[in-house]
């Protein structure tokens, strides 16, 4: 078997949210990139050759904090809202919303950093018959 080909980061996983209290579908589902994908990497590189060029500065909690959740932003390929709302509206996807909605609910940054960081959501599935890792 050709392992090279088994995680594919650049693929997208589909995240159903769940309410934090109930674990019950809410209709929302978003698009999820890999935290190995181009695009997030994209975003940690950013906040990496910022920090590098400010040598003098030292890193912070708040800096580390807005690096996570800029890189969970950059995780959301797309989104559909179904028949629920963001702050009375059918959210348009853009960084800055995501950024919005993934700092402000901390229960949706949580599904979609595990959902990015889930090395599983990006796999191929094995062919029928192959024992599994």
């Amino acid at each position: 078997m050709d392992i090279s080909s088994l995680v594919n980061s650049e693929d997208l996983f589909e995240l159903q949210l769940l309410h934090p209290a109930t674990e019950e579908p809410l209709g929302i589902s978003f698009m999820i990139r890999s935290a190995e994908s181009n695009e997030v990497k994209k975003i940690v590189r950013q906040h990496s050759d910022r920090f590098l060029a400010s040598r003098k500065k030292k890193l912070t909690t708040s800096k580390v904090e807005a690096e996570y959740l800029d890189k969970a932003a950059a995780a959301i390929a797309s989104w559909s809202w179904g028949e629920q709302q963001w702050k009375g509206e059918q959210p348009l996807l853009s960084f800055e919303k995501a950024r919005e909605v993934v700092e402000e609910a901390g229960w949706i940054y949580d599904q979609v950093a595990g959902a990015s960081e889930d090395r599983a959501n990006f796999m191929k599935s094995l062919p029928k018959g192959s024992a599994k890792p």
